[in-house]
């Protein structure tokens, strides 16, 4: 057979043919052109796995009317002038061959308004020409772009991808594979991309699958798109300029630490430039480094971003866009693995390990009664119960004594029970109030709500930094119980607002004189004279909803947030500078909510040497903590505050031996 010319229309199908291998490379060029934009929102619809529908919606600059008849003809672009600029380039495209290539194998339209343009206009694309509504080319009068209603921003929609091409069409996979494929890519740019949000849905679904805010964390933005396994332990790092001399302007990214368990390998997140890229290279070096400290058959998940110097880098390797190569690659991913390598280390403080459980083989004949019996697994035996009381709870001791600010005020808890049993329980109808117990109730965070109330206390660890220990089922937690009992003090003083008991002081002081410690320390600190009288002037709403007695300059008593607990005296002096200095009593919700903080923060134990632990710890175990088992609503803020140490198949699988 001679040979002959291809027709432009069979070059251009299989040009697109490399170019968009399935729908999820359409959204990839589609969501790289909405970034380029400027946009902050992007919405993605899908229909059949974007086969059939596939339209993606941003907010961003626009495209010019005058430049529509020209968007879908291949190598035409605004992106770049001469091969030069291609060390320079700083956008996702750049080529100008993607939306040329979809509307060769897919049916293509386009509504688009510039912010200086009135109106918003719409066009059809075949085979890289404008087209009629029904997709046929004709004249340019009936291809011209129309005028219609719109938003600023762009809107493209791709309908029956390789409707042309019936092999690529039947070689697909199922359309929730494909569906999955893209909700992949967006997740990827959802993390990298910060100031966009992002939500991509099924066409006649009301709630998308899944959805970003603009302005979130990275490690929201991981916990929504991998779940909270990935986002509770995971670690981040940047790095600016430290490698200038190859090209390495900055690294930054975000690492699970060492507990993390995952049995099936996560495919890593690499952007280079912004540009998310496969880099083999650099993936068998972490997962080679990641194989020194994790068990055998557990992997890592790691994203990482790479800003190089744009003249060390080819982008222009692979059709798709998803390879690049850049210079001194050994160099940088030697210097990389270093990074990761001493960030694991400086984070490998605890360990959890997990045993994969096997059932138990007899060999021989067992008679019925044997082969019914039940195998006990030693190393996921619970041996103690968090609802039966310690022995320590009974055993009677010395009554407690509480040593006052200035070695003058004494508690005498008789009284401050008594008062607080006359006092009828009145019922305060305030939005505010109402508005801030329903904010910890949507806080609420379920699974760490039943640790707490199933939690047995085991002991103070380090009471210099207030950290404890408690076990859950066969796990044992190290936790900050002073963020716990800050949290917990503050719901008892939502629950038991303008009821609380009186915790007198005798003799009662002056608040000059109460404050006096503060100022003979520090010279930075507001006037003492304003202080007092901020405080002052909000005498009848301190008696009135908080038991707080202040008349004439002299305190009385402070409010019993809880029968039994004891404010602790050397925080009183800050009690009192904060009530008169950090609380804005403009606003009335802002106002109840800063007092019901720092009244919680004045009954959280103060940092103890060692030697003086005891007490601290005797009423952690046999007051408070069974109290936050009772009362607590934890909020998924707390999960900052807590850590895994161990569990029980770990440490049988360490010592083999419990």
């Amino acid at each position: 057979m001679a040979i002959k010319k291809l027709d432009p229309s069979v070059i251009n199908r299989i040009a697109a043919g490399e170019i968009i291998i399935q729908p999820s490379n359409a959204l990839k060029e589609l969501l790289e052109n909405s970034i380029d934009a400027g946009a902050t929102s992007v919405d993605i619809l899908v229909k059949d796995g974007g086969l059939k529908l596939l339209q993606i919606t941003d907010n961003g600059c626009g495209i010019a009317v005058e430049d529509m008849p020209l968007l879908c003809e291949r190598f035409a672009t605004s992106k770049l002038s001469s091969f030069d600029d291609l060390e320079s380039l700083a956008t996702y495209g750049f080529r100008g061959e993607a939306l040329a290539s979809i509307s060769h194998i897919a049916r293509l339209s386009v509504v688009s308004k510039t912010p200086g343009s009135q109106l918003a206009y719409k066009a059809f694309y075949t085979g890289g020409q404008l087209a009629t509504p029904k997709f046929k080319v004709e004249s340019s009068d009936k291809t011209a772009p129309r005028p219609v209603a719109g938003k600023d921003g762009t809107q493209i929609t791709v309908e029956d991808l390789f409707y042309n091409v019936p092999s690529r069409l039947r070689s697909m996979k199922s359309k929730s594979d494909e569906f999955a494929s893209i909700l992949d890519v967006v997740g990827k740019y959802a993390i990298h991309t910060d100031g966009v949000g992002f939500s991509c849905k099924k066409f006649g679904e009301s709630t998308p699958a899944l959805a970003t805010r603009p302005q979130a964390a990275l490690k929201e933005r991981l916990r929504t798109v991998f779940g909270v396994s990935v986002a509770s332990d995971i670690i981040e790092f940047s790095k600016d300029g430290p490698l200038e001399e190859y090209g390495l302007a900055k690294v930054s990214g975000a690492i699970t630490g060492l507990n993390y368990n995952n049995k099936r390998r996560a495919i890593p997140v690499f952007f280079i430039n912004n540009r998310l890229v496969t880099c083999d290279p650099l993936k068998r070096a972490l997962l080679s480094l990641y194989s020194v400290f994790l068990p055998k058959g557990n992997y890592p998940f790691f994203y990482l971003s790479l800003e190089i110097k744009p003249q060390n880098v080819d982008v222009n390797i692979h059709p798709t866009k998803r390879e690049v190569r850049f210079l001194h690659e050994e160099e940088i991913i030697e210097w990389i693995t270093g990074l990761v390598h001493d960030t694991l280390s400086s984070h490998d403080t605890s360990r959890t390990f997990k045993q994969s459980t096997f059932k138990r083989v007899t060999e021989g004949v067992d008679d019925v009664a044997t082969q019914a019996k039940k195998y006990r697994q030693e190393n996921k035996l619970v041996r103690v119960d968090a609802s039966q009381p310690k022995l320590e709870a009974f055993v009677s001791k010395e009554p407690r004594s509480i040593t006052s600010i200035l070695d003058e005020a004494r508690h005498t808890e008789d009284e401050a029970s008594e008062s607080s049993q006359e006092t009828e329980r009145k019922e305060i109808d305030l939005d505010s109030i109402r508005e801030l117990r329903q904010e910890v109730r949507d806080k609420v965070d379920r699974p760490l709500t039943n640790v707490f109330n199933n939690l047995v206390y085991v002991g103070v660890v380090d009471s210099t930094r207030r950290l404890c220990c408690f076990q859950y089922d066969v796990k044992l937690f190290l936790c900050d119980y002073a963020a716990v009992l800050a949290e917990f003090y503050y719901q008892v003083g939502l629950t038991e607002f303008a009821n609380f008991g009186r915790f007198i002081l005798e003799p009662a002081m002056s608040l000059e004189e109460i404050l006096s410690p503060l100022y003979d320390k520090r010279t930075d600190l507001v006037p003492r004279q304003d202080v007092v009288s901020t405080i002052t002037s909000m005498t009848d709403m301190f008696r009135e909803y908080f038991q707080i007695d202040v008349s004439e300059g002299i305190l009385r008593c402070v409010p019993l947030l809880l029968a039994g607990a004891e404010p602790a005296p050397s925080k009183l002096p800050f009690f009192l500078y904060r009530l008169g200095t950090k609380v804005d009593y403009s606003n009335e919700k802002i106002c109840l909510s800063q007092i019901l903080h720092e009244l919680a923060l004045l009954y959280v134990p103060p940092p103890v040497d060692q030697i003086h632990c005891n007490p601290i710890s005797d009423s952690l175990e046999n007051f408070v903590f069974p109290q936050v088992r009772s009362r607590l609503v934890a909020p998924a803020t707390l999960m900052d505050h807590i850590v895994q140490l161990a569990d029980l198949p770990g440490l049988y699988k360490v010592f083999e031996r419990c």
